[in-house]
């Protein structure tokens, strides 16, 4: 696509943006007008009003019971007491100290005050959060901010005059803080923000999996200290029982009551509860599938710590997901793993940031309707944004392996030509005499203890022979051949099927590219040549390369064509840093050597090559092909392991000695050279 069309995209995509964010704080705006004008009964505001009354009149003892609770509600929303639900409250003592003095005002206008503070912390969110981007931009500020506030869950809050902007506004700061390495306020942020502390839950697991000493000092002394100021505000007793009474709400599900009280519990849209009402559900099931998830997001927040602005938001979100206890106002905490995910795709920190935008776009819009649709969405919006985010996170890069230079043995590049060989006595003599003269300074063939004449044709060829006395496989031939390439001094090493399934003229052009310094492994991709079906490839076989390369590029990160290519080329470098020697014996050698060079971040370079399908060519059966596919999933099922902090062996670099200089067993080959 031209450069000037993405640009047109571009703009229309941020002025779409910009335009369904105005239009939903407009008409946020205008129901808040609508809403006000009646008698204020509905919000959620009168159970905080309730306990700010309730301190100041009858003290911090009776500010938890439920029975106080409601004949103060009662008293404010004018309702029967028959049919009246009561909205307990169930925030921490020290906020209950920040609200205490809106009891001095009548209830309506303690709700303009606190609509008043709530549009004013709103505004401190979005400063935070575009001071502590990676780049502040006009257009991204303006789309941001506008996204911001029409966003349903901040509407909720303030119309319903919650506390959600209270723990996002901290929150926001300490992602902040977090993402800029001052670890300790991270941690001092954090705790301020816990006065819904069921919706934190990952924040101190996050601190742990990155061993953050710092940032958990923060938040544990801030948490005395907030204790501390509890304690003193309403005396040892009620803050004992708030963290008793709360603790068991948040793990058993049940609100506690004090005699015959009608409740709501908010846990309706919780993913417990979700699970908990599906088929052949309850709570067994429910914790054990929520441990499970929990475990998730704990291997991917203890991922190597090169994107913190994930891990934060990653935290943020998965604890939305797995709080026992939400609702849709709560949904407001995803401001802030929206805002990373946004600011890290602008800035080309994400890996799929086209996939970032379609996520948050369906997410905000499941949201945004779920009022109209069904609540179920909004829950559904949270978890398509925590998912992401695993996913994402999961899938950064290691840092690359450092390299030196490269070096030839001599005054030009030495090449060495492996032809590992099974059963090729056939089809030998016309490979090696369409291997371009003057482009192979030596030809080594490894036989893999065939019943044929392979190791007769090649002598009379006057390569370099080696032959294996019992069978090693297809990777462990490979083995033999790369460690006695290299003893060889070979600077590149080529890779070369003798059964004729692949053409020997292009070997200059994968040498070439490695001599050149623009790749340390070169594949000869039958997708850049003719089309392979045309060529004669079964069509199953083409269809598990296409699987397997679209899951490999995925996983792995890179755009390669084929990975499932048996003609190579490698440098020096390259093969004395890999741990080919830990790889496996047989055909998922090939795809373990490109797990490698993408873990180590080594170029990958390809060349059109043309596959040749013939009565004497090796080719591997149905059932065979299977179970490469099968292990080949397992090798990058591996590789995700490794990343999470689980080593492999043939994942570590093997830089400190070199492949090529243990010995082979006597046992296992016997070698015969032909200069």
């Amino acid at each position: 696509m031209k450069q000037w069309a993405v640009r047109r995209w571009r703009r229309l995509a941020f002025a779409g943006a910009a335009g369904a964010g105005l239009g939903c704080f407009l008409a946020w705006a205008a129901n808040w007008f609508l809403f006000i004008s009646g008698n204020l009964q509905g919000p959620d505001f009168f159970s905080f009003y309730a306990a700010a009354e309730i301190y100041v009149q009858r003290g911090p003892s009776a500010v938890y019971d439920i029975l106080v609770q409601k004949q103060y509600e009662l008293a404010i929303t004018h309702q029967g007491a028959d049919t009246f639900i009561v909205l307990p409250y169930f925030h921490p003592p020290y906020y209950t100290l920040l609200i205490a003095p809106l009891a001095a005002l009548s209830y309506r206008a303690a709700y303009y005050a606190m609509t008043a503070f709530n549009v004013l912390l709103g505004i401190a969110l979005i400063t935070i959060l575009v001071r502590g981007s990676l780049r502040v931009h006009g257009k991204a500020v303006i789309v941001g901010a506008s996204l911001i506030a029409g966003f349903l869950p901040l509407f909720v809050t303030v119309l319903q005059g919650q506390s959600d902007l209270v723990v996002l506004v901290p929150l926001a700061a300490a992602y902040t803080a977090w993402a800029r390495g001052r670890l300790g306020w991270a941690g001092v942020f954090s705790a301020l923000a816990l006065s819904k502390p069921q919706l934190l839950l990952l924040i101190p697991v996050l601190f742990l999996a990155r061993r953050a000493w710092r940032a958990l000092g923060g938040f544990a002394a801030t948490v005395v200290a907030l204790a501390v100021l509890s304690v003193v505000g309403f005396g040892l007793g009620p803050v004992v029982d708030y963290v008793g009474s709360v603790g068991g709400w948040a793990v058993g599900g049940s609100l506690p009551t004090h005699g015959q009280v009608v409740y709501t519990d908010t846990a309706v849209y919780s993913l417990r509860h979700i699970l908990e009402i599906l088929p052949g559900g309850g709570k067994i099931v429910a914790f054990v599938i929520l441990v499970i998830l929990l475990a998730l997001v704990a291997l991917s927040l203890s991922w190597r710590p090169d994107k913190p602005r994930l891990d934060f938001a990653l935290a943020v979100a998965a604890s939305l997901v797995l709080s026992p206890h939400q609702n849709v106002h709560d949904l407001a905490l995803l401001v802030i793993p929206g805002f990373a995910l946004a600011d890290l795709a602008y800035s080309g920190e994400l890996r799929w940031p086209g996939m970032a935008g379609l996520v948050l776009g369906l997410a905000y819009a499941a949201i945004n309707l779920s009022l109209a649709i069904s609540l179920w969405s909004a829950a559904a919006g949270a978890l398509a944004v925590a998912a992401f985010i695993m996913f994402e996170r999961m899938a950064v890069r290691p840092d690359p392996v450092p390299l030196s230079e490269l070096k030839w043995q001599g005054p030009r590049p030495h090449r060495v030509i492996v032809l590992p060989a099974y059963r090729a006595a056939k089809t030998l003599v016309e490979v090696v005499g369409q291997i371009p003269k003057g482009h192979a300074d030596r030809i080594l063939l490894v036989d893999d203890a065939s019943a044929d004449a392979t190791v007769s044709v090649a002598t009379a060829l006057q390569l370099d022979v080696i032959r294996h006395q019992r069978n090693l496989g297809y990777g462990g031939n490979q083995k033999t051949c790369y460690r006695q390439a290299l003893e060889m001094g070979a600077d590149v090493v080529v890779m070369l099927h003798p059964d004729g399934q692949y053409d020997p003229a292009i070997i200059p052009n994968l040498c070439r590219v490695i001599e050149a310094g623009d790749a340390d492994i070169v594949l000869g991709s039958r997708w850049l040549g003719i089309d392979p079906a045309k060529a004669g490839m079964p069509w199953w076989k083409r269809l598990g390369n296409r699987f397997l390369t679209s899951t490999e590029n995925r996983v792995l990160g890179l755009k390669l064509s084929e990975y499932h290519t048996g003609y190579r080329a490698y440098s020096r470098r390259f093969l004395e840093t890999i741990p080919f020697l830990e790889n496996s014996d047989d055909f998922v050698f090939d795809t373990q050597v490109l797990i490698q060079a993408a873990t180590f971040r080594f170029k990958i370079g390809e060349v059109p090559a043309i596959g040749r399908y013939h009565d004497d060519a090796s080719s591997v059966s149905f059932r065979t092909s299977t179970v490469y596919g099968l292990k080949t999933l397992a090798a990058l099922g591996t590789y995700v392991a490794h990343r999470a902090g689980f080593p492999s062996r043939w994942l570590t670099p093997a830089r400190s000695s070199h492949a090529h200089e243990e010995p082979l067993p006597v046992a296992q080959v016997a070698h015969h050279s032909q200069v």
